[in-house]
């Protein structure tokens, strides 16, 4: 233990200066993206300008425990939307609930197979990839178990900037809905109670030590959210996540994606963005056929049901739920479920028709 922190501590010596110059492109660029009025500003516009950066030449760096601390924040946010009425609802949304799941081996298997046989990727890469479990989760897993990080954010990162474009757009053109432009739950550091707060961050981190032994994936996110939403479900009161930390947490895990392309060629992204988006259009096309087909067979909100299966991810379509004022316990309830799916029962299923 002494020795990773003397290891980290030198490492942040020598690239202390890299540090602030990656963190100031990140910061600059949600604020672009803020500006902008785009969805998600805070990590995908430092993600945008930190992987320009990286791809112009600039050594984009950031350690590791500063992405630990981001995943730490919005893990505790999505726990704290967890309360004990879900449990109430989620027997009226288990159809829905097992359309998701339906909707994933519809889903995967060719996309999967269009990486291989036209991009050239390697099944677990292209496995990865093509899983509608997010960017943190699939991004990071990916890489532990050997696939390419890179492709994978790549791949990944256009379906979420397509889906979080062209699903709030959508809602705006065609359903005449107006964001709530709320980054989180829409607290802030004046609002925070100093016994909920420590209790919240006590909890955050107990839950993502006790969850790295178990070799939950991407013990940071899972393990705050798990345990926040545990100790929600039995009745201890929390804090809200302020928002400003939210934003801080986004443009971190952003900033950390972005230090993943430092010597990747141009040409290469662009050709793996080309396909990823095609795959991508595929994706989101087939889960809004999926949600209104759910929506006829369930009356459970459309606007809702397009959140639960659009393939962002459960980080990311919390956070475009937040923003959009949606019922955030439901898209978290489908996606978490999509993503344990995808994560712990799909890999089994493919071993086994490959044996």
């Amino acid at each position: 233990m002494k020795t990773d922190i003397h290891a980290e501590y030198i490492e942040l010596k020598s690239n202390w200066f890299e540090l602030c110059c990656t963190l100031s492109i990140g910061l600059v660029g949600s604020l672009l993206f803020v500006h902008l009025d785009l969805p998600l500003p805070w990590m995908l516009g430092a993600i945008f300008t930190t992987t320009s950066a990286a791809l112009l030449g600039l050594n984009i760096w950031v350690p590791g425990w500063l992405r630990i601390l981001g995943l730490l924040i919005l893990g505790a946010l999505f726990g704290t939307t967890i309360s004990p009425e879900l449990f109430d609802d989620l027997l009226d949304w288990l159809p829905s609930i097992i359309a998701v799941t339906g909707y994933v081996l519809i889903v995967i298997p060719p996309t999967m197979l269009y990486l291989i046989k036209v991009v050239k990727l390697d099944a677990i890469t292209a496995y990865f990839a093509s899983a509608p479990g997010g960017l943190l989760p699939m991004t990071f897993i990916g890489q532990e178990a050997g696939g390419d990080a890179k492709v994978i954010s790549l791949i990944q990162s256009s379906r979420i900037i397509l889906t979080v474009l062209i699903v709030p757009i959508s809602y705006a053109l065609f359903a005449g809905y107006v964001p709530s432009g709320k980054v989180g739950t829409g607290a802030s550091f004046a609002s925070l109670e100093l016994k909920g707060g420590l209790t919240l961050l006590a909890v955050s981190i107990l839950g993502f030590i006790a969850m790295r032994p178990l070799k939950i994936p991407t013990p940071a996110l899972m393990g705050p959210m798990i345990a926040v939403s545990f100790i929600s479900i039995i009745g201890f009161k929390v804090s809200e996540v302020p928002d400003p930390l939210v934003a801080v947490g986004q443009c971190l895990i952003g900033s950390s994606i972005g230090a993943m392309f430092n010597d990747v060629k141009i040409r290469t992204v662009a050709r793996i963005l080309f396909h990823g988006s095609l795959t991508s259009i595929f994706m989101i096309v087939l889960a809004v056929g999926s949600a209104v087909v759910t929506y006829y067979l369930t009356d459970i909100p459309v606007k809702a049901l397009i959140l639960a299966f659009s393939p962002g991810g459960f980080a990311e379509m919390a956070l475009v739920g937040f923003a959009l004022g949606i019922d955030v316990a439901f898209v978290v309830a489908h996606q978490l479920t999509r993503y344990f799916f995808v994560i712990l029962i799909l890999p089994i299923i493919f071993r086994a028709l490959k044996s």
